[in-house]
């Protein structure tokens, strides 16, 4: 078997069909389409790095992280989210996934990314823990309430960002990068940026807890919370978060979590 790791994003393109390939085989979807366009080579934050195991002509495994940074005031972090694990079934139990995000990981160092983070779903997540030691706090959960319990929420603190590290949707390259994810139609204004869905909004980014006032009365609030935001009753499902320190070390306390840096692929 052969490994490579491709950091340019023209180099990424030579291994499309094998990468649909596998995406097809892992989760039964054929074409990666324009999401994995948009995520991979439109973004304008950086490069990718994406670790690759051949077996002669087949993929059989595929890690990958793209970058997405998170700043406050003037520091800016060249951090990464970790997307689309995948590894051939025929290929699995043979430590071929520990492998290549360790790869990934040494080359992304080199390249000098800060740290990883991403929200790993509830197969990945005892591999993230045990084989590469990711930091994993207690389960983040995607909360649905009404707009009065979100400003109680906002008035208790809940929604502080102050301090924390986000994704800066005031810059204008940014935002008009994570607003054009295909497939979504997104609504930016008055400090927020949210999606319509069905009876309900999913909260994208809010500037200030201020900003929330400005949210429809006519729909419920989806919005992506930590296990301390006090909206339990509301919990929808669990949202795992978690990540990984390469050139500086990784601290989820420090980043504020919302859809912003979630609802990617």
């Amino acid at each position: 078997m052969k490994i490579l790791t491709v950091t340019r994003k023209q180099g990424l393109l030579e291994h499309r069909s094998a990468i649909e390939d596998l995406f097809f085989a892992s989760f039964g979807q054929r074409a990666i389409g324009s999401v994995w366009d948009w995520a991979y080579l439109d973004n304008p934050n950086g490069e990718p790095v994406v670790s690759l195991c051949y077996d002669e002509d087949r993929l059989v495994g595929h890690y990958a992280i793209v970058p997405m940074p998170l700043s406050r005031g003037d520091v800016c972090k060249q951090s990464y989210i970790s997307m689309t694990t995948m590894v051939a079934e025929s290929h699995r139990k043979f430590g071929l996934f520990t492998q290549l995000a360790q790869e990934n990981y040494r080359i992304a160092a080199k390249a000098g990314v800060d740290f990883v983070f991403g929200f790993p779903n509830s197969q990945s997540t005892p591999g993230f823990r045990k084989r590469l030691d990711w930091t994993l706090p207690e389960s983040d959960y995607v909360a649905t309430v009404d707009k009065a319990t979100l400003l109680a929420a906002a008035k208790a603190g809940s929604f502080d960002k102050n301090g924390l590290l986000g994704l800066d949707l005031n810059d204008p390259v940014i935002r008009a990068w994570r607003l054009s994810r295909p497939g979504s139609t997104y609504i930016f204004g008055q400090g927020l940026a949210f999606k319509r869905h069905q009876e309900a909004v999913d909260l994208l980014w809010w500037d200030a807890p201020e900003a929330l006032a400005s949210l429809p009365d006519d729909a419920s609030v989806n919005v992506l919370v930590s296990a301390s935001s006090g909206l339990e009753p509301n919990r929808q499902f669990d949202y795992q978060f978690g990540g990984i320190g390469l050139r500086s070390a990784f601290d989820a306390t420090a980043i504020n979590r919302e859809m912003a840096i979630s609802d990617l692929f």
